[in-house]
């Protein structure tokens, strides 16, 4: 079966950027309503945190079904271990393409990949110097893309020298650079911050990031054990009764379309309207650094862009007539109690209303 980018390629010149436009908004929309509706959401919402740490924009990418096939290898990693993960993306064809991997060869170095290895994906800014940068541009060097749409190490384009990378020398490649960078205590500290950053909210102590970071490393970097200890954390379950992280814009909106329960046309559609201007539209996170957490998405424009797309839902008359509501709104339907609506509360559109137009709807 032809990629995506083969069918594409052989349009008009003039028609290739909607091609590629149109595949990416089905691939959208399908993300979207799998997280709203889809049979294991747990996992969904696993890979979706994991897309904020190793971010990819479509807009990047030849092919956008590559994002599936990320998408893929990030679920298959879930119950793994982080230094699995981190291999696995290491040698995903999205990411690598997205930050210039296969430009990078051994004769005509590219850093950006190597860069972004190092800041975001494992050790943190600060833990590293220039010679690592460069000396991990050497051993990612050489990886491009075969006909199966995986990435192969071409020894052609690689440098086969020995590299020094944090104080070790070895003949690193992308996969011994991996394992080696999961090793470090700062990678611990900063995939561990960046995940509790994203289900928690405020900013951890000193003292609970060393001590998570260092269970995290006893457990071998077990990606389960890092998310029930964030989870489990007394820190965490005070955020949840007090409501001190603001949801990120896709996931208020799919709670949103959960519970009104219309699987219509219309309602993906105003959703996807609004995520695009909520700022997290699937699939373009803004940078490298993916999408704000908490308190950073606080911006009147967005705020209001927010309350704006849940009306749009509830306006709609295609989308109403295919709502399917829950018999009340029940009291542990916010995290705190709302100012705008008494709960319970019965299941109606004029409670809804007020609902989505609550300020503690947009917390968890």
């Amino acid at each position: 079966m032809p990629s995506v980018s083969e069918i594409c390629s052989n349009l008009p010149r003039d028609k290739r950027v909607a091609c590629r436009r149109s595949t990416a908004g089905l691939l959208q929309r399908q993300w979207l309503q799998e997280l709203v509706w889809g049979a294991d959401q747990d996992s969904a919402w696993q890979v979706q945190i994991w897309l904020g740490v190793f971010p990819v924009n479509w807009r990047q990418l030849i092919d956008p079904d590559l994002l599936t096939q990320q998408m893929s290898t990030i679920r298959n990693n879930l119950k793994g271990t982080f230094g699995d993960l981190l291999g696995a993306m290491v040698l995903d064809p999205a990411l690598q393409i997205s930050l210039n991997g296969p430009a990078n060869q051994q004769h005509n170095p590219n850093e950006n990949l190597a860069r972004e290895l190092l800041e975001l994906f494992s050790l943190g800014e600060g833990n590293y110097t220039e010679t690592d940068v460069r000396e991990a541009a050497r051993a990612l060097s050489g990886y491009k893309l075969n006909k199966s749409r995986q990435l192969q190490l071409d020894p052609r384009r690689h440098d086969p020298g020995m590299k020094t990378i944090l104080g070790r020398t070895a003949n690193f490649d992308g996969v011994s650079l991996a394992s080696w960078l999961s090793e470090q205590p700062a990678t611990a500290r900063n995939i561990s911050l960046r995940l509790w950053r994203r289900l928690v909210g405020p900013q951890p102590s000193a003292q609970r990031l060393g001590t998570l970071a260092s269970g995290w490393r006893e457990s071998n970097l077990s990606i389960p054990w890092l998310m029930k200890a964030i989870q489990s954390a007394p820190e965490a379950i005070e955020s949840k009764r007090q409501g001190l992280r603001l949801t990120d814009p896709l996931e208020v909106t799919a709670r949103s379309l959960r519970l009104l329960g219309s699987r219509h046309p219309d309602a993906v559609a105003i959703a996807l309207r609004g995520l695009r201007s909520m700022g997290q539209m699937p699939f373009e996170p803004p940078s490298v650094k993916g999408w704000p957490v908490n308190e950073q998405w606080i911006n009147l424009r967005r705020l209001q862009e927010r309350r704006r797309t849940l009306q749009a839902l509830l306006t709609d008359e295609e989308v109403w007539a295919g709502a399917r509501l829950p018999t009340e709104l029940s009291s542990n339907i916010t995290p705190i109690k709302p100012l705008n609506i008494s709960l319970p509360a019965k299941a109606s559109r004029d409670n809804l209303a007020l609902l989505f137009t609550d300020p503690v709807w947009q917390l968890a």
